[in-house]
């Protein structure tokens, strides 16, 4: 990726206010002084970044390094830049939470749930349930994940589709290199423990920093949209099948909040956490009816330990039961 000539007449307009402070920069992260003449000029994105970055700290001035970097398509182009920051964050770990900020925005209703599961870790793609064809965009999002993984030669062990298959398993490579097993209840892949906190030698904190912060700023545009319930049933959905593990204390941490300013937040909404999960459940049960699973399956997926409570609850919210819900939806 490569400037455009936008970017390139603001360092010109910037070099006739600051000569002598542009030229110590150019040196610094090797950009000849020759080409301030050339209008038209190619440089690669990763020098403009260094100078981005370097700009920032001569000039105090945070606009300089977000001027500069929109006029070189870094915030526009949010795949490229979280590319480099994914490169060059100092494991996979760091890395996929960035990846999984950056597929939250871009690909809205997409949520990743990642779990240690002996020596392997699980990165599990889950769709909202208002989403239609949750299946196809959670496979999206796991091949977001997946590519960037490989690109690191990282080898990923397996992958597991909800897509249907005439076989159950493909053993053969796949574009992956790794078996992808079909007609799954999860879509989700299994890499090396190992390979997931490995250090990374071209690890570059100042680079994914300032990447970082340009995601941030896009992710807080999109959640400033949210109401505090949404935001909450965007965590609560990272549970899928383990809905009766969620409660108040994992889900104000996670949200930077303690229980009682979550409480208090949730009462000015006119509403309560209990009513806020009770109404998220209800939702996820009646997509799940619609969708054709048996009252035994959503009981589980729900956390009812017996199909009876599940159905008794059910009917107390809806006044029907889930049959007579599910004929009512035809």
């Amino acid at each position: 990726m490569n400037t455009y000539s936008g970017v390139w007449r603001c360092i010109q307009r910037l070099h006739q206010i600051y000569p002598f402070e542009v030229e110590v920069i150019f040196e610094r992260v090797g950009i000849a002084k020759s080409l301030l003449d050339n209008q038209n000029v190619s440089i690669p994105v990763e020098k403009i970044l260094k100078f981005v970055i370097d700009a920032e700290s001569v000039f105090e001035d945070e606009l300089v390094s977000i001027n500069f970097g929109r006029m070189a398509q870094v915030i526009p182009n949010y795949g490229e830049a979280f590319g480099q920051a994914f490169i060059y964050s100092k494991n996979l770990k760091e890395g996929i939470t960035l990846l999984q900020s950056f597929i939250g925005t871009e690909l809205e209703g997409i949520n990743f749930l990642i779990t240690d599961e002996d020596k392997l870790i699980k990165i599990q793609s889950v769709a909202d349930p208002i989403i239609k064809h949750p299946s196809i965009y959670e496979n999206i999002g796991l091949s977001i994940v997946a590519s960037f993984i490989r690109s690191k030669r990282f080898q990923i062990k397996q992958i597991k589709t909800k897509t249907s298959s005439q076989a159950q398993g493909i053993n053969e490579k796949s574009l992956f290199n790794c078996p992808i097993y079909c007609s799954c209840d999860e879509t989700s892949l299994f890499i090396s423990k190992k390979n997931y906190i490995k250090k990374n030698s071209l690890s570059n904190p100042h680079l994914v920093n300032y990447l970082t912060s340009i995601l941030k700023q896009k992710a807080d545009k999109v959640n400033s949209n949210l109401s505090l319930r949404d935001k909450i049933e965007r965590v609560m959905n990272n549970y899928e099948d383990h809905y009766n593990l969620i409660n108040i204390e994992e889900i104000s941490n996670y949200l930077g909040l303690s229980k009682n300013s979550l409480r208090n937040q949730l009462l000015k909404e006119n509403t309560t956490f209990r009513k806020v999960f009770n109404d998220f459940k209800l939702k996820k049960s009646k997509h799940m009816i619609k969708g054709g699973l048996s009252i035994k399956v959503i009981s589980y997926h729900l956390g009812y330990s017996e199909p009876s409570s599940f159905v008794r609850w059910f009917t107390g919210q809806t006044q029907l039961t889930p049959t007579a819900f599910k004929i009512n939806s035809l």
